[in-house]
Protein backbone atom coordinates (compact mmCIF):
# COMPACT_ATOMS: atom_id res chain seq x y z
CA UNK A 1 0.00 0.00 0.00
CA UNK A 2 1.12 3.64 -0.73
CA UNK A 3 1.33 6.34 1.46
CA UNK A 4 0.00 9.55 -0.06
CA UNK A 5 0.81 12.97 0.93
CA UNK A 6 -2.23 14.68 2.99
CA UNK A 7 -3.21 18.37 3.54
CA UNK A 8 -3.16 19.61 7.00
CA UNK A 9 -6.74 20.44 6.59
CA UNK A 10 -9.57 17.89 7.40
CA UNK A 11 -10.94 16.20 3.61
CA UNK A 12 -14.74 15.55 3.21
CA UNK A 13 -15.75 12.31 1.74
CA UNK A 14 -19.21 13.52 -0.34
CA UNK A 15 -20.14 10.77 -2.07
CA UNK A 16 -18.73 7.29 -3.64
CA UNK A 17 -19.82 5.58 -7.34
CA UNK A 18 -18.89 2.72 -9.03
CA UNK A 19 -17.54 3.27 -12.56
CA UNK A 20 -16.55 1.30 -15.41
CA UNK A 21 -13.33 0.51 -13.77
CA UNK A 22 -13.55 1.04 -9.89
CA UNK A 23 -14.56 3.62 -7.91
CA UNK A 24 -14.92 7.49 -7.92
CA UNK A 25 -14.88 9.37 -4.43
CA UNK A 26 -16.16 13.02 -4.42
CA UNK A 27 -13.54 14.20 -2.01
CA UNK A 28 -12.09 17.23 -1.68
CA UNK A 29 -8.10 16.26 -1.74
CA UNK A 30 -5.97 13.23 -1.72
CA UNK A 31 -6.47 11.06 2.00
CA UNK A 32 -4.20 9.06 3.38
CA UNK A 33 -4.78 5.61 3.18
CA UNK A 34 -4.36 2.07 5.53
CA UNK A 35 -5.45 -0.98 3.90
CA UNK A 36 -6.28 -3.93 5.40
CA UNK A 37 -7.53 -7.61 4.21
CA UNK A 38 -9.60 -9.82 6.39
CA UNK A 39 -10.82 -13.27 5.60
CA UNK A 40 -14.22 -14.92 7.04
CA UNK A 41 -16.08 -13.46 5.01
CA UNK A 42 -12.99 -12.05 2.73
CA UNK A 43 -13.05 -8.19 2.38
CA UNK A 44 -10.76 -5.73 2.27
CA UNK A 45 -11.00 -2.35 4.55
CA UNK A 46 -9.55 0.97 3.13
CA UNK A 47 -9.57 3.87 5.81
CA UNK A 48 -9.46 7.25 4.73
CA UNK A 49 -7.19 9.21 7.66
CA UNK A 50 -8.29 12.63 8.72
CA UNK A 51 -11.41 12.22 6.65
CA UNK A 52 -15.25 12.87 7.61
CA UNK A 53 -18.03 11.31 5.86
CA UNK A 54 -21.03 13.27 4.86
CA UNK A 55 -23.83 12.57 6.87
CA UNK A 56 -26.39 11.48 4.21
CA UNK A 57 -23.44 8.35 3.09
CA UNK A 58 -22.50 7.66 6.44
CA UNK A 59 -23.57 3.59 6.85
CA UNK A 60 -24.87 3.23 3.93
CA UNK A 61 -24.37 0.41 1.23
CA UNK A 62 -23.19 0.49 -2.78
CA UNK A 63 -23.99 -2.27 -4.52
CA UNK A 64 -21.39 -3.53 -7.12
CA UNK A 65 -21.77 -7.18 -7.87
CA UNK A 66 -18.67 -7.20 -10.39
CA UNK A 67 -14.93 -7.28 -9.65
CA UNK A 68 -14.99 -9.99 -7.71
CA UNK A 69 -17.07 -7.31 -5.32
CA UNK A 70 -20.55 -7.67 -3.88
CA UNK A 71 -20.76 -4.24 -1.98
CA UNK A 72 -19.05 -1.52 -0.66
CA UNK A 73 -20.38 -0.55 2.97
CA UNK A 74 -19.33 3.55 3.60
CA UNK A 75 -19.30 4.20 7.83
CA UNK A 76 -17.58 7.08 9.64
CA UNK A 77 -15.24 4.50 11.41
CA UNK A 78 -13.92 7.35 14.08
CA UNK A 79 -14.92 10.84 14.70
CA UNK A 80 -11.82 12.28 16.51
CA UNK A 81 -8.98 11.77 14.66
CA UNK A 82 -11.79 11.58 11.93
CA UNK A 83 -11.72 8.36 10.04
CA UNK A 84 -13.99 7.75 7.26
CA UNK A 85 -13.94 3.57 6.18
CA UNK A 86 -14.92 1.99 3.22
CA UNK A 87 -15.19 -2.12 3.26
CA UNK A 88 -15.33 -4.20 -0.17
CA UNK A 89 -17.09 -7.37 0.68
CA UNK A 90 -15.41 -9.76 -1.70
CA UNK A 91 -17.05 -12.70 -3.31
CA UNK A 92 -14.12 -14.98 -3.91
CA UNK A 93 -10.66 -15.16 -2.29
CA UNK A 94 -8.77 -13.27 -5.13
CA UNK A 95 -6.01 -10.69 -4.72
CA UNK A 96 -7.07 -7.20 -5.80
CA UNK A 97 -4.93 -4.46 -6.69
CA UNK A 98 -5.69 -0.80 -7.03
CA UNK A 99 -4.53 2.37 -8.89
CA UNK A 100 -5.25 5.63 -7.64
CA UNK A 101 -5.48 9.05 -8.61
CA UNK A 102 -6.92 12.38 -8.10
CA UNK A 103 -8.39 15.02 -10.29
CA UNK A 104 -8.24 17.96 -8.64
CA UNK A 105 -10.39 19.74 -10.77
CA UNK A 106 -13.51 17.85 -10.29
CA UNK A 107 -12.30 16.76 -6.87
CA UNK A 108 -12.50 13.15 -7.83
CA UNK A 109 -10.10 10.38 -6.14
CA UNK A 110 -10.48 7.00 -8.71
CA UNK A 111 -9.65 4.11 -7.51
CA UNK A 112 -9.64 1.68 -10.28
CA UNK A 113 -9.25 -1.98 -10.19
CA UNK A 114 -5.86 -2.99 -12.65
CA UNK A 115 -7.15 -7.24 -12.76
CA UNK A 116 -5.25 -9.93 -11.01
CA UNK A 117 -1.81 -9.53 -10.83
CA UNK A 118 -1.23 -12.60 -9.20
CA UNK A 119 -2.19 -16.06 -9.70
CA UNK A 120 -1.72 -16.98 -6.20
CA UNK A 121 -4.76 -16.57 -3.76
CA UNK A 122 -2.82 -16.01 -0.92
CA UNK A 123 -1.35 -13.14 -1.59
CA UNK A 124 -3.27 -11.13 1.36
CA UNK A 125 -3.16 -7.40 -0.10
CA UNK A 126 -1.74 -6.18 -3.32
CA UNK A 127 -0.09 -2.89 -2.73
CA UNK A 128 -2.30 0.10 -2.94
CA UNK A 129 -0.30 1.95 -5.59
CA UNK A 130 -0.56 5.75 -6.49
CA UNK A 131 -0.29 8.44 -8.63
CA UNK A 132 1.15 11.05 -6.55
CA UNK A 133 1.06 14.76 -6.66
CA UNK A 134 3.72 16.38 -8.09
CA UNK A 135 5.01 17.56 -5.02
CA UNK A 136 4.97 13.88 -3.37
CA UNK A 137 9.05 13.92 -1.82
CA UNK A 138 11.83 12.46 -4.11
CA UNK A 139 14.48 9.85 -2.53
CA UNK A 140 14.49 6.19 -1.61
CA UNK A 141 13.46 5.06 1.83
CA UNK A 142 16.16 3.79 3.78
CA UNK A 143 14.37 0.08 5.38
CA UNK A 144 16.60 0.86 8.53
CA UNK A 145 15.58 -2.57 10.65
CA UNK A 146 13.49 -5.23 11.98
CA UNK A 147 12.32 -5.68 15.85
CA UNK A 148 9.93 -7.36 17.42
CA UNK A 149 6.70 -5.51 19.71
CA UNK A 150 5.34 -6.42 22.92
CA UNK A 151 1.87 -7.95 20.11
CA UNK A 152 4.00 -10.93 19.22
CA UNK A 153 4.44 -9.39 16.03
CA UNK A 154 8.01 -8.54 13.51
CA UNK A 155 7.89 -4.85 12.71
CA UNK A 156 9.76 -3.61 8.91
CA UNK A 157 10.95 0.13 10.09
CA UNK A 158 11.76 2.91 7.21
CA UNK A 159 12.97 6.39 7.40
CA UNK A 160 9.90 7.32 5.49
CA UNK A 161 6.87 5.99 4.19
CA UNK A 162 6.80 3.07 2.39
CA UNK A 163 4.40 0.88 0.00
CA UNK A 164 5.09 -3.06 -0.61
CA UNK A 165 3.77 -6.01 -2.10
CA UNK A 166 3.44 -9.48 -0.20
CA UNK A 167 3.03 -12.73 -0.97
CA UNK A 168 3.46 -16.34 0.45
CA UNK A 169 5.28 -19.57 -0.60
CA UNK A 170 3.16 -22.65 1.04
CA UNK A 171 6.17 -25.40 -0.21
CA UNK A 172 8.76 -23.20 2.32
CA UNK A 173 6.02 -21.79 4.27
CA UNK A 174 7.98 -18.49 3.20
CA UNK A 175 6.61 -14.33 3.15
CA UNK A 176 8.13 -12.52 0.46
CA UNK A 177 7.76 -8.75 1.03
CA UNK A 178 9.02 -6.09 -1.91
CA UNK A 179 9.31 -2.52 -0.92
CA UNK A 180 9.76 -0.50 -4.54
CA UNK A 181 11.95 2.81 -4.13
CA UNK A 182 13.95 1.99 -1.33
CA UNK A 183 17.79 0.44 -0.23
CA UNK A 184 19.09 -1.30 2.99
CA UNK A 185 20.93 0.86 5.42
CA UNK A 186 23.91 0.22 5.82
CA UNK A 187 24.01 -0.67 9.72
CA UNK A 188 20.77 -3.01 9.21
CA UNK A 189 19.21 -4.15 12.82
CA UNK A 190 17.65 -7.27 13.32
CA UNK A 191 16.70 -9.39 16.01
CA UNK A 192 18.23 -12.54 17.33
CA UNK A 193 16.69 -15.64 16.04
CA UNK A 194 16.79 -18.22 19.34
CA UNK A 195 16.37 -22.10 18.71
CA UNK A 196 12.53 -21.40 20.19
CA UNK A 197 12.32 -18.24 17.17
CA UNK A 198 8.65 -18.55 15.29
CA UNK A 199 11.27 -17.10 12.60
CA UNK A 200 13.80 -19.20 10.89
CA UNK A 201 15.28 -16.99 9.22
CA UNK A 202 15.41 -13.61 7.63
CA UNK A 203 16.85 -12.00 4.85
CA UNK A 204 17.39 -9.20 2.80
CA UNK A 205 18.24 -8.50 -0.83
CA UNK A 206 18.37 -5.20 -2.67
CA UNK A 207 17.07 -5.58 -6.39
CA UNK A 208 17.69 -2.16 -8.14
CA UNK A 209 15.61 0.19 -6.66
CA UNK A 210 14.05 -1.89 -4.57
CA UNK A 211 14.36 -4.23 -0.77
CA UNK A 212 12.92 -7.28 -0.61
CA UNK A 213 12.52 -9.28 2.64
CA UNK A 214 12.40 -13.00 2.18
CA UNK A 215 10.97 -14.26 5.96
CA UNK A 216 10.97 -18.02 6.82
CA UNK A 217 8.59 -19.35 9.66
CA UNK A 218 9.16 -22.27 11.82
CA UNK A 219 6.71 -25.41 11.53
CA UNK A 220 3.54 -24.24 13.25
CA UNK A 221 3.81 -20.81 12.77
CA UNK A 222 2.38 -18.01 10.02
CA UNK A 223 2.56 -14.49 9.57
CA UNK A 224 -0.46 -12.53 8.63
CA UNK A 225 -0.39 -8.94 7.89
CA UNK A 226 -2.27 -6.26 9.47
CA UNK A 227 -3.79 -2.81 9.30
CA UNK A 228 -0.77 -0.32 9.36
CA UNK A 229 -1.21 2.71 12.20
CA UNK A 230 2.72 4.06 10.97
CA UNK A 231 3.34 4.01 7.01
CA UNK A 232 6.98 4.00 8.11
CA UNK A 233 6.22 0.55 9.08
CA UNK A 234 5.19 -2.86 7.76
CA UNK A 235 3.94 -5.17 11.07
CA UNK A 236 3.55 -8.72 10.77
CA UNK A 237 1.29 -10.71 13.13
CA UNK A 238 2.97 -14.03 14.25
CA UNK A 239 0.29 -16.54 14.71
CA UNK A 240 0.82 -20.12 15.94
CA UNK A 241 -1.52 -22.51 14.20
CA UNK A 242 -1.59 -24.73 17.53
CA UNK A 243 -2.40 -21.88 20.12
CA UNK A 244 -5.43 -22.29 22.73
CA UNK A 245 -6.37 -19.47 24.76
CA UNK A 246 -6.53 -19.31 28.36
CA UNK A 247 -9.64 -21.00 30.20
CA UNK A 248 -10.22 -19.77 33.55
CA UNK A 249 -11.23 -22.62 36.11
CA UNK A 250 -13.95 -22.19 38.17
CA UNK A 251 -14.21 -25.18 40.01
CA UNK A 252 -16.27 -28.04 39.62
CA UNK A 253 -19.44 -26.76 41.55
CA UNK A 254 -22.50 -25.93 39.32
CA UNK A 255 -22.99 -22.61 40.38
CA UNK A 256 -20.14 -20.72 42.87
CA UNK A 257 -21.84 -18.19 45.39
CA UNK A 258 -20.39 -14.72 45.80
CA UNK A 259 -19.46 -15.36 49.67
CA UNK A 260 -17.47 -18.88 48.50
CA UNK A 261 -15.24 -17.93 45.56
CA UNK A 262 -13.09 -21.31 44.43
CA UNK A 263 -9.53 -20.64 45.33
CA UNK A 264 -9.13 -22.31 41.91
CA UNK A 265 -10.72 -19.73 40.19
CA UNK A 266 -8.73 -18.46 37.78
CA UNK A 267 -4.77 -19.93 37.13
CA UNK A 268 -2.51 -18.66 34.09
CA UNK A 269 -0.45 -20.23 31.96
CA UNK A 270 2.15 -17.67 30.90
CA UNK A 271 3.48 -20.36 28.28
CA UNK A 272 -0.05 -20.47 26.75
CA UNK A 273 -0.50 -16.44 25.62
CA UNK A 274 2.23 -15.76 23.34
CA UNK A 275 3.50 -13.22 25.87
CA UNK A 276 6.29 -14.35 27.68
CA UNK A 277 6.79 -12.71 31.01
CA UNK A 278 3.46 -9.93 29.97
CA UNK A 279 1.25 -11.22 31.96
CA UNK A 280 -0.41 -7.30 32.16
CA UNK A 281 -1.98 -8.11 28.72
CA UNK A 282 -4.49 -10.20 29.59
CA UNK A 283 -8.53 -9.98 28.42
CA UNK A 284 -10.99 -11.04 30.50
CA UNK A 285 -13.89 -12.31 28.23
CA UNK A 286 -17.65 -12.37 30.13
CA UNK A 287 -19.91 -14.30 28.03
CA UNK A 288 -23.03 -13.42 29.67
CA UNK A 289 -25.39 -15.84 31.78
CA UNK A 290 -25.12 -19.84 31.24
CA UNK A 291 -27.22 -22.44 32.76
CA UNK A 292 -30.61 -21.55 33.42
CA UNK A 293 -30.35 -18.56 33.25
CA UNK A 294 -30.88 -18.12 29.47
CA UNK A 295 -31.15 -14.47 29.12
CA UNK A 296 -32.77 -12.63 26.52
CA UNK A 297 -34.66 -15.22 23.85
CA UNK A 298 -37.06 -15.18 20.55
CA UNK A 299 -38.63 -18.32 19.16
CA UNK A 300 -36.10 -21.29 20.90
CA UNK A 301 -32.87 -19.00 20.35
CA UNK A 302 -31.02 -18.16 23.67
CA UNK A 303 -28.58 -15.49 24.08
CA UNK A 304 -26.31 -17.55 26.44
CA UNK A 305 -25.54 -19.06 23.13
CA UNK A 306 -24.90 -16.80 21.06
CA UNK A 307 -22.58 -14.81 23.50
CA UNK A 308 -20.78 -17.77 24.28
CA UNK A 309 -20.17 -18.58 20.58
CA UNK A 310 -18.92 -14.98 20.36
CA UNK A 311 -16.66 -14.95 23.60
CA UNK A 312 -14.51 -18.19 22.25
CA UNK A 313 -14.16 -16.46 18.57
CA UNK A 314 -13.11 -13.00 20.18
CA UNK A 315 -10.70 -14.58 22.05
CA UNK A 316 -8.91 -16.96 19.54
CA UNK A 317 -8.56 -13.50 17.54
CA UNK A 318 -7.38 -11.88 20.52
CA UNK A 319 -4.81 -14.32 21.03
CA UNK A 320 -3.96 -13.67 17.17
CA UNK A 321 -2.82 -10.50 18.51
CA UNK A 322 -0.38 -11.76 20.90
CA UNK A 323 -2.94 -11.43 24.38
CA UNK A 324 -3.21 -13.91 26.91
CA UNK A 325 -7.04 -14.51 27.26
CA UNK A 326 -9.06 -15.63 30.49
CA UNK A 327 -13.17 -16.62 29.77
CA UNK A 328 -15.36 -16.29 32.56
CA UNK A 329 -17.40 -19.44 31.14
CA UNK A 330 -16.43 -21.87 28.42
CA UNK A 331 -19.47 -24.27 28.36
CA UNK A 332 -22.90 -23.66 29.25
CA UNK A 333 -22.67 -23.47 33.26
CA UNK A 334 -24.58 -21.21 35.90
CA UNK A 335 -22.10 -18.06 37.34
CA UNK A 336 -22.69 -15.25 39.34
CA UNK A 337 -22.38 -11.78 38.65
CA UNK A 338 -19.99 -11.61 41.42
CA UNK A 339 -17.48 -14.44 40.64
CA UNK A 340 -16.98 -13.08 36.90
CA UNK A 341 -15.82 -9.89 38.20
CA UNK A 342 -13.32 -11.68 40.49
CA UNK A 343 -11.87 -13.67 37.87
CA UNK A 344 -10.62 -10.53 36.14
CA UNK A 345 -9.29 -9.03 39.44
CA UNK A 346 -7.50 -12.44 40.47
CA UNK A 347 -5.79 -12.39 37.12
CA UNK A 348 -4.78 -8.47 37.22
CA UNK A 349 -6.59 -8.24 33.58
CA UNK A 350 -5.83 -5.25 31.31
CA UNK A 351 -9.89 -5.20 29.86
CA UNK A 352 -12.75 -6.96 30.95
CA UNK A 353 -15.28 -7.26 28.09
CA UNK A 354 -18.96 -8.71 28.90
CA UNK A 355 -20.70 -9.62 25.49
CA UNK A 356 -24.99 -9.76 25.99
CA UNK A 357 -27.42 -9.56 23.94
CA UNK A 358 -30.68 -7.26 24.03
CA UNK A 359 -34.28 -7.69 24.04
CA UNK A 360 -37.50 -5.86 23.94
CA UNK A 361 -41.42 -6.38 24.52
CA UNK A 362 -42.71 -7.91 21.28
CA UNK A 363 -44.93 -4.43 20.20
CA UNK A 364 -41.50 -3.06 19.65
CA UNK A 365 -39.65 -5.33 17.54
CA UNK A 366 -38.67 -3.24 15.01
CA UNK A 367 -35.81 -1.80 16.99
CA UNK A 368 -32.37 -2.65 16.42
CA UNK A 369 -28.92 -2.20 16.92
CA UNK A 370 -25.58 -2.07 19.23
CA UNK A 371 -24.90 -0.38 22.57
CA UNK A 372 -21.81 -0.24 24.66
CA UNK A 373 -21.78 0.72 28.15
CA UNK A 374 -19.58 1.75 30.33
CA UNK A 375 -19.55 2.41 34.20
CA UNK A 376 -19.90 5.95 35.13
CA UNK A 377 -17.59 8.42 35.59
CA UNK A 378 -15.38 5.42 34.52
CA UNK A 379 -12.87 7.53 31.86
CA UNK A 380 -10.90 4.32 30.57
CA UNK A 381 -13.91 2.43 30.18
CA UNK A 382 -15.66 4.73 28.32
CA UNK A 383 -12.39 5.58 26.16
CA UNK A 384 -12.28 1.36 25.67
CA UNK A 385 -16.10 1.33 25.23
CA UNK A 386 -15.71 4.36 22.48
CA UNK A 387 -13.27 2.67 20.60
CA UNK A 388 -14.87 -0.83 20.48
CA UNK A 389 -18.45 0.36 19.49
CA UNK A 390 -17.24 2.54 16.49
CA UNK A 391 -14.87 -0.27 15.45
CA UNK A 392 -18.45 -2.45 15.67
CA UNK A 393 -20.66 0.18 13.94
CA UNK A 394 -18.12 0.65 11.26
CA UNK A 395 -17.35 -3.03 10.68
CA UNK A 396 -21.10 -4.31 10.56
CA UNK A 397 -23.15 -1.88 9.58
CA UNK A 398 -25.83 -1.95 12.64
CA UNK A 399 -27.43 0.52 13.66
CA UNK A 400 -25.76 2.95 15.96
CA UNK A 401 -27.68 2.65 19.27
CA UNK A 402 -24.59 4.66 21.41
CA UNK A 403 -22.18 4.74 23.80
CA UNK A 404 -23.80 4.50 27.68
CA UNK A 405 -23.04 4.59 30.89
CA UNK A 406 -24.70 1.87 33.48
CA UNK A 407 -23.93 0.46 36.88
CA UNK A 408 -24.06 -3.25 35.84
CA UNK A 409 -22.19 -5.04 38.26
CA UNK A 410 -19.76 -6.88 36.19
CA UNK A 411 -17.98 -3.62 35.25
CA UNK A 412 -19.48 -1.65 37.88
CA UNK A 413 -17.14 -3.58 40.19
CA UNK A 414 -14.38 -4.55 38.37
CA UNK A 415 -11.09 -2.14 38.88
CA UNK A 416 -9.74 -2.07 35.36
CA UNK A 417 -11.14 -0.75 32.11
CA UNK A 418 -14.09 -2.29 31.91
CA UNK A 419 -17.44 -2.78 29.26
CA UNK A 420 -20.51 -4.52 28.54
CA UNK A 421 -21.77 -4.67 24.89
CA UNK A 422 -25.38 -5.63 23.86
CA UNK A 423 -24.38 -6.70 20.57
CA UNK A 424 -28.26 -6.67 19.17
CA UNK A 425 -31.61 -7.15 19.70
CA UNK A 426 -33.14 -10.94 19.87
CA UNK A 427 -36.58 -9.14 19.30
CA UNK A 428 -36.06 -7.85 15.98
CA UNK A 429 -36.63 -10.96 13.70
CA UNK A 430 -33.97 -9.76 10.84
CA UNK A 431 -31.27 -8.84 13.44
CA UNK A 432 -31.86 -12.06 15.32
CA UNK A 433 -30.71 -13.74 11.96
CA UNK A 434 -27.68 -11.97 11.66
CA UNK A 435 -27.18 -13.06 15.61
CA UNK A 436 -27.13 -16.71 15.31
CA UNK A 437 -24.69 -16.28 12.14
CA UNK A 438 -21.42 -17.17 12.63
CA UNK A 439 -20.54 -15.11 10.09
CA UNK A 440 -21.56 -12.01 11.38
CA UNK A 441 -20.42 -13.30 15.10
CA UNK A 442 -17.15 -13.41 13.61
CA UNK A 443 -17.75 -9.91 12.29
CA UNK A 444 -18.74 -8.42 15.88
CA UNK A 445 -15.94 -10.32 17.21
CA UNK A 446 -13.12 -9.30 15.06
CA UNK A 447 -14.74 -5.59 15.55
CA UNK A 448 -14.23 -5.72 19.12
CA UNK A 449 -10.74 -7.44 19.43
CA UNK A 450 -9.73 -4.40 16.84
CA UNK A 451 -11.11 -1.84 19.67
CA UNK A 452 -9.67 -3.77 22.32
CA UNK A 453 -6.46 -3.69 20.68
CA UNK A 454 -6.06 0.13 19.87
CA UNK A 455 -7.10 0.74 23.17
CA UNK A 456 -4.06 -1.22 24.81
CA UNK A 457 -1.61 -0.08 22.53
CA UNK A 458 -2.71 3.40 23.21
CA UNK A 459 -3.77 3.01 27.14
CA UNK A 460 -1.93 0.28 28.76
CA UNK A 461 -1.84 -0.32 32.31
Amino acid sequence: MAQLPTTAKKLKLRNVQSIADGFALRIDGVPQIMALRVSNPDRVILDLQATEIAPEIHNTILAVNRFGIKQVRIAQFQKSPAIARLVFDLSSDVPINLLSSFDSGQGLFRLRLAGTVSANPSIALQALQTNPPTNFASGKAIVEGLSFNGYGQLVIKASRSISYQGSFDSRNNTYTFRIPNSQIAAQLRRPLLGSNSPIEQIRLNQVGDMVDVSIKTSSGWQITETGRANPQEIALQLVSLGATAISAKTGSQPRINNSGLSNQIAQIDNRSTGQSGNSKQIVVIDAGHGGPDVGATRGGIYEKDIVLAMSQQLGQILQQMGYGVVYTRTKDEDLDLEPRVQIAENVNASAFISIHVNSLDANVSMVSGVETYHAPNASLGKTLAELVHQQIIAGTGANDRGVRSARFHVILKTSMPAILVETGFITNPNEAAKLVSAAYQRKIAEAIAMGVNQFLKSYQR
